[in-house]
Order: structure tokens, then C-alpha cells, then sequence
């Protein structure tokens, strides 16, 4: 069943999102509250988008039409959208907000990008293997009872 993979594919981003958040707080010294917050909101920007995204282009992976193909680039424009409005905001409030922000959209995309990455892959390979063994079993099938 579909949805339990995107289930399973948004809890496990979900958390890779949130340790990346975790790890972004703990390891960027100095940081005072407008770091903070310009940082958190350029990680949760990447976070909400690809989680999301990623759990939409899951469910539609594999299934006929232009779903995966819609799924993927609305997750791409969106991040891309989101992105450019965050930077421009963060420009107006100076210098340390546009790198504590740039900090937080590569917290947020790096970990869950390589993750989706990963996941796309694997799944790939495994419908590969799966459509294999189905068009070949039947025709050695075939060629055993035959006695061929």
C-alpha cells in the first residue's frame, strides 16, 4: 500500500529534519535571537517543504501519468519561492540575518535532500528487481513445464 510508504517516508524525513534543526542550533556559536530566528526560519522553510513534498512525490512515484512529475517540480518551485522571499527578508534586517538564514536552508536541505535521494534510489532498485522477476519467472516457467 502507497500511503503507508509516504507514511513511513514523511515520519523518517521528519525526524532527519528535526535532528538537522537540533544540530544547527547547537552548533552555530554566538547566536543571538534575530540569528535564531532568521535561522529557524530558513531551516523550517526546507523542512515543511520537503517533508511534505517529499511525502506527496512518494505516493505518486511508480503510478501512471504525470503525477511524480507534477509532485516534483511544485516541491522544487516552492522551495525555490519560499527560499528568494525568506533571503529578501533577511537581506532587509542586514548581514548576520542573511547568513544565519543561509545557515538554516542548509540545515534544512542537505539531510533531507540526500535522504529523498537515497529513498527514491532504493525504491527504484527495488521495482527494477520486482518487474524482473515478474516478466522472467513466468518464461522459465514456461520452458521447465515444457521440458525444454
Amino acid at each position: 500500500m502507497k500511503d503507508t510508504g509516504a507514511l513511513r517516508f514523511v515520519i523518517l524525513s521528519g525526524a532527519i529534519a528535526a535532528a538537522a534543526g537540533l544540530a544547527l542550533l547547537l552548533l552555530v556559536p554566538d547566536r543571538g535571537p534575530g540569528d535564531l530566528f532568521w535561522g529557524s526560519l530558513g531551516w523550517a522553510i526546507m523542512a515543511i517543504s520537503g517533508v511534505a513534498g517529499g511525502g506527496w512525490m512518494v505516493r505518486k512515484h511508480g503510478s501512471p501519468g504525470s503525477g511524480f512529475l507534477v509532485a516534483l517540480g511544485t516541491c522544487m518551485l516552492a522551495r525555490l519561492f519560499a527560499s528568494v522571499a525568506g533571503a529578501l527578508a533577511a537581506a532587509s534586517s542586514g548581514t548576520h540575518a542573511v547568513w544565519a538564514f543561509l545557515a538554516g536552508l542548509c540545515a534544512g536541505y542537505v539531510p533531507l535532500q540526500v535522504f529523498e535521494v537515497g529513498w527514491f534510489i532504493r525504491k527504484s532498485r527495488n521495482r527494477s528487481r520486482d518487474l524482473r522477476s515478474e516478466t522472467i519467472a513466468p518464461e522459465t516457467a514456461g520452458e521447465v513445464s515444457a521440458g525444454r
